[in-house]
């Protein structure tokens, strides 16, 4: 989601105000599919998603384990408020290059969930250096 988000940051790049709804609707998403992912943990289901396989028998993959789910949970609870601050802070410092900052954050968000959610050392790692 947060990957998806920073696609629509930058094609929103223009209209400061769309890009910032992008960044806190993304955010909100977020959580809510955390929320949900929860939901189904305790529902005693097991998510889990294979993004790819580089390596025989080496998988990129993501599941949902309690733990994991706690700072998921944290973390994009967390990324709503950064990012409301992080909105108002910008403009008022009238800082330049704001979309990439937007960007970046989308896409540091994004390996936190990939840590909080890692299958496996190959994921964690993969997903570690994206931080």
């Amino acid at each position: 989601i947060p990957l998806a988000g920073g696609a629509g940051i930058v094609a929103c790049r223009r209209w400061p105000n769309v890009r910032e709804a992008v960044t806190l609707s993304t955010a909100v998403a977020l959580f809510l599919s955390a929320i949900s992912v929860l939901m189904d943990l305790n529902a005693g289901l097991t998510p889990r998603l294979m993004l790819a396989e580089p390596i025989p028998g080496v998988a990129l993959a993501l599941r949902a384990e309690p733990l994991g789910m706690m700072f998921a949970l944290l973390a994009s609870g967390l990324w709503i408020v950064t990012s409301v601050y992080a909105i108002g802070y910008m403009r008022a410092k009238r800082e330049q290059n704001q979309t990439r900052f937007y960007l970046c954050f989308a896409i540091a968000l994004s390996g936190a969930m990939g840590v909080a959610l890692a299958e496996n050392l190959f994921t964690l790692f993969v997903f570690y250096e994206m931080l």
